[in-house]
């Protein structure tokens, strides 16, 4: 690269040499005026490199300079002017790139934030400075300086972002927002924040309309089953009414049941969830739930098999827990043949405490899977209808479950039978001291 320029500074060597040595001749000197003459090419040198680092700041601070310097010292400037020139360019494109992003993000209706790894304010959009009043001077200091929510900071520090958050804004009452968060690179995170206050409205709208209708239907359907059960008992009734009579007190029970169950499901989206939770023995309830099973079961004849450490205890809220289970059970007992086996087993790891309720049923077509938690879904309406089913329980279970920190998973083959599984955080296991080793 520099072949040129170190050629011609070799021959201001050769020429400083040259003179030196016949200097030396006329003096009788010869080697102190070589090394007088390398010390005049090094002076030499050094004053070329201090022309050259005074070109070198001036570019820096005024921009490319014209290049006066020769020899290799200017094909270095050359290679700087180049390179300078190649990184002005793409300083320019990547100003135009970030300049498009942020106009791109300007549009969107999301706020957008990016916080450092020290959970320091980076960056922020339109949307993010409405929704949170950001100002210049907030770079730089924490998020939760910031977003102020007990359950947003709780969500933030908990690391698990599997699923978003929901909650109200602190600087805007009435603005329900829902939370995102991506991490990237070196620790960072991406905060994604979408106004859901019209969701939120119209799902408390459903809420509430529920709720009411069912309160509302619940009084009459009590008057109605209350005189259809009189009227049952009477021997004044004609024998020919008594088939009609037993199917209007079973379209009335399944009323009842169904309302019941639209009662508890409102209850459960509404009342807080850390309510009445306290250390549940797993065994004792589900021992109960398979006596109750038991009768359901009734000349089916059903195999009940629990497997269940006595001393694990959970924390949590025992009727809700009964209820979650309960239905699992009951749905196993309703589905599986006569005489076969239905399991509770219950595991436990350093991540989780599982909960199975397993049958040997006919087993679920994957397709139907992702949506049995729904309200109201069937796999087989007119079987479900006729087992007595309301089309509410699995949609129970999961919001009893979400109360309680734990999700469901269901696996199932066709032919083979299903297991559904209730999958609790660690934080949530207890295990008691036996009585024995206490005493």
């Amino acid at each position: 690269m520099f072949r040129i320029g170190v050629a011609a500074e070799l021959r201001w060597l050769l020429l400083f040499v040259v003179i030196g040595f016949f200097v030396g001749q006329l003096l009788d000197t010869i080697w102190p005026m070589i090394l007088l003459a390398f010390a005049a090419f090094i002076g030499r040198l050094l004053l070329r490199v201090s022309e050259l680092e005074s070109w070198v700041e001036a570019t820096r601070q005024l921009g490319i300079q014209e290049n006066t310097l020769d020899s290799v010292w200017g094909e270095i400037a050359e290679d700087v002017i180049l390179i300078s020139k190649r990184y002005e360019k793409d300083k320019q494109r990547l100003q135009q790139v970030v300049a498009r992003v942020q106009q791109m993000t300007t549009a969107l209706t999301d706020g957008v934030i990016i916080v450092d790894k020290h959970h320091n304010i980076e960056w922020w959009n339109r949307a993010a400075e409405l929704q949170f009043d950001f100002q210049p001077l907030d770079i730089g200091h924490k998020i939760t300086n910031y977003l102020r929510a007990p359950k947003f900071i709780k969500f933030y520090e908990a690391g698990d972002y599997r699923e978003p958050l929901d909650t109200y804004s602190v600087k805007h009452p009435g603005q329900f927002l829902q939370f995102f968060v991506h991490p990237f690179g070196d620790g960072d995170r991406l905060i994604i924040s979408r106004d859901v206050t019209r969701l939120a409205n119209l799902e408390r709208m459903r809420q509430d309309f529920v709720a009411n209708v069912s309160h509302e239907l619940r009084t009459p359907l009590t008057v109605v089953s209350g005189y259809l059960e009189t009227l049952a008992d009477s021997n004044d009734l004609p024998q020919r009414w008594n088939k009609p009579m037993e199917q209007m007190r079973d379209q009335a029970g399944r009323m009842t049941s169904l309302i019941n169950d639209l009662l508890t499901l409102s209850r459960l989206e509404t009342e807080d969830r850390e309510s009445g939770q306290k250390p549940v023995r797993l065994h004792p309830l589900l021992e109960q739930i398979v006596a109750d099973a038991r009768a359901l079961s009734g000349e089916r004849n059903h195999e009940f098999i629990i497997d269940c450490d006595e001393n694990v205890q959970i924390l949590g809220q025992e009727q809700e827990l009964r209820s979650a289970f309960a239905n699992l059970v009951f749905n196993a007992v309703n589905y599986t043949p006569d005489g076969k086996k239905v399991s509770l087993l219950v595991d436990i790891d350093l991540h989780e405490l599982i909960v199975k309720v397993k049958d040997n049923g006919e087993g679920i077509e994957p397709k139907h899977i992702p949506r049995l938690t729904e309200r109201f879904y069937r796999v087989d309406a007119g079987r479900s209808r006729a087992s007595g089913g309301t089309g509410l329980g699995l949609a129970i279970v999961k919001h009893i479950l979400l109360r309680h920190d734990a999700d469901l998973k269901i696996r199932s083959k066709v032919g083979k039978g299903s297991t559904f599984s209730c999958h609790f955080p660690v934080k949530r296991f207890i295990q008691s001291i036996p009585e024995s080793s206490a005493s």
